[in-house]
Formats: C-alpha cells, sequence, structure tokens
C-alpha cells in the first residue's frame, strides 16, 4: 500500500501525543501543538504531576492527563484545568489508566472512566461532573482498562481483563447506558464471542463491527487470532490465524489493519500476513491491558477517520499517511 511520511521536529520527546484535527498535541507536555504545516503552538503552561499519557475529545476542547499505571487523572478544558480524577487503587499499577472522551453532536462531551471501582464504569458531564449513570446494582468483576468509544459515539469498549488474569474485552451501548445505566454492568453484546475472554485488544470497524485480537493460550505457545464480531448480529464474521502477535490495532479498511507490537505492522484481515512494516519506528511490546512488567511504551497516535499515525522519537514526531485504495 503507498503511503506519505512525514517529519515534524520537536524539542524533544514528547510527553504524550493525541490527534486534533490536522494537528499533533501533546497535552502532557502543556498542550503544545505541532502542525502539520511545521508550525508550532506552545501556551507555556506546565502540570507538575507525573501524568505520562493523555486522551482528547474529538472536538479539541478537552484533554485527560493521567498516570497510566497510578490512580490520577487531569481534566482540563483547553489549557485550565476542570477538575481531578482519580480510579480505585486495587491492581491500579498493573493495568493502563480506564479513561475516554467522546463529543456529542448536541456539543456536550461525554467522560468515561472509573472514579470509585475498577469494575464500574460510569459516564460523566465532562463540563460540569454531572454523573450520568448512577445506579446501585451488582457489577460485573471486571478490571477495565483502555476504554474506546466507536468514532459516531454509539458505543463504549474496554479492553481490561479479570481474575486471575485473562484478558476480557466488554462493549456498551451508549445510548441505551444513559436511559439505563445498568447495562454498563453487563456483558450481553459479547455474548457470541464468549463474554470477551481472551480479547487482548480490540479496535471499532465499520457498521457495528468490532475488530479484535484473540489469544490462545498452551504449553507449546501462544496462538494470535485476528478477527471481525458483529454488535448487532452478536456473532464472528471472521477470524483468521495471524502470522505474529499482535497489540493495539488501527483499522484501515475492510481489508486492512495496522497493528503496534513492536513496530507498525500493516496486516491483512483476510490472511494474517503482514504486508508492510516501519521497522525503524518504535511502538512498544504491549500486547494487553496488564504491562507493569514492561518499559512504558513509546507515544503514538491514531487518526482512524484520515487512514494516519504518528509516532513519537527521540527528537521528533512521524506521521504515516496510508494511500485510499
Amino acid at each position: 500500500m503507498d503511503f506519505q511520511r512525514q517529519t515534524l521536529k520537536t524539542p524533544g520527546a514528547v510527553s504524550s501525543l493525541c490527534w486534533s484535527g490536522d494537528a499533533l498535541v501533546d497535552p502532557v507536555g502543556g498542550v503544545v501543538r505541532y502542525h502539520l504545516d511545521g508550525t508550532t503552538f506552545d501556551p507555556h503552561v506546565r502540570y507538575s504531576y507525573r501524568f505520562d499519557r493523555a486522551v482528547m475529545s474529538p472536538d479539541g476542547r478537552y484533554s485527560v492527563l493521567y498516570e497510566s499505571l497510578g490512580t490520577t487523572g487531569l481534566l482540563l478544558d483547553g489549557t485550565e484545568v476542570v477538575r481531578q480524577l482519580t480510579r480505585d487503587f486495587y491492581h491500579a499499577n498493573t493495568h493502563d489508566y480506564p479513561v475516554a472522551l467522546h463529543t456529542l453532536p448536541s456539543g456536550r462531551t461525554l467522560l468515561a472512566h472509573c472514579p470509585e471501582s475498577y469494575c464500574v464504569v460510569e459516564l460523566e458531564d465532562a463540563a460540569t461532573g454531572e454523573r450520568l449513570t448512577k445506579r446501585d446494582n451488582t457489577p460485573t468483576d471486571i478490571f477495565h482498562s483502555r476504554l474506546q468509544f466507536s468514532p459516531d459515539g454509539r458505543y463504549l469498549a474496554s479492553a481490561g481483563w479479570i481474575w486471575h488474569p485473562v484478558d476480557a474485552a466488554s462493549v456498551f451501548d451508549v445510548p441505551r447506558a444513559l436511559e439505563e445505566p445498568a447495562s454498563l454492568d453487563s456483558a450481553a453484546l459479547m455474548d457470541g464471542v464468549e463474554n470477551g475472554i481472551f480479547l487482548t485488544s480490540v479496535a471499532f470497524g465499520v457498521k457495528d463491527t468490532l475488530v479484535f485480537v484473540r489469544v490462545d493460550e498452551s504449553r507449546d505457545g501462544d496462538t494470535f487470532y485476528l478477527g471481525t464480531y458483529s454488535l448487532t448480529e452478536r456473532k464472528v464474521l471472521s477470524e483468521v490465524e495471524l502470522e505474529e502477535p499482535a497489540g493495539p490495532l488501527m483499522v484501515v479498511d475492510a481489508e486492512h489493519v495496522v497493528d503496534f507490537f513492536g513496530h507498525p505492522k500493516l496486516v491483512s484481515r483476510a490472511t494474517g500476513r503482514v504486508v508492510q512494516r516501519w521497522e525503524d519506528l518504535d511502538t512498544g511490546k504491549v500486547l494487553a491491558s496488564i504491562r507493569h512488567h514492561l518499559p512504558p511504551p513509546p507515544h503514538f497516535a491514531l487518526d482512524v477517520a484520515n487512514r494516519r499515525f504518528a509516532v513519537g522519537t527521540a527528537n521528533g514526531i512521524e506521521v504515516i499517511t496510508l494511500a485510499a485504495q
């Protein structure tokens, strides 16, 4: 597949990386914006804490800085502090902080996180802090992690784990959760894929589909599979054995995904084979949510709508844009 590569110079390694339109933003490093035309905007603010990751709302207004293997987060509106965030301390040092942002068509931004219990996802109004999913039912015992909204905001996915320890993914219907908060404690949407057990990584595809990596563990070694699951039909549409382990995913189109385990790799969804590599770009060795035993992964950011991703390096940002088929 043809692609374009662009290098953006930075004073040093970025401290976080998020897309915002045609700019790459480092919220942890002071909400510095690196535009694709080579210009930079630095508001000269700093947040004096050991935050090491960030997420940003699609409209670019809100961001959350957080300590990925800690309990502390900070919600910003632009560069202004809105409020501090926290999560349950229990096993917080083992898996990624669960947090995601999505801007609704109305302009309201939803904050998804686990402010009180590791197994309870809450949806809040980012601007006001209003809890939109109050409930008192018994939750499913799962360690939520790596939260992400689907591009249209209909779904929220969690790629975490259950005791002891087994990877597990969940997906929730956001409009339903706002009407029936208890649905955030159900794995019903994953009925057709063994309730998400052994799914190590997920990413949203088109037409209510979820692309996943599944691991089959055995004494002879782990085997990884790439599959597509229908959230509406609740069944696996396809699955193929991968020739290499895979980690975080970006869905490119019906034929390809990019896997970010080790370095970015373009993978065929039909064969599971790697068809293109960017071996000079380090994206870490993370396969699943539990990563306390691994070095912190380098920063990279995905822009699915525009078929591009960016990877932070020692003194710059490398941007790869994949050509449309």
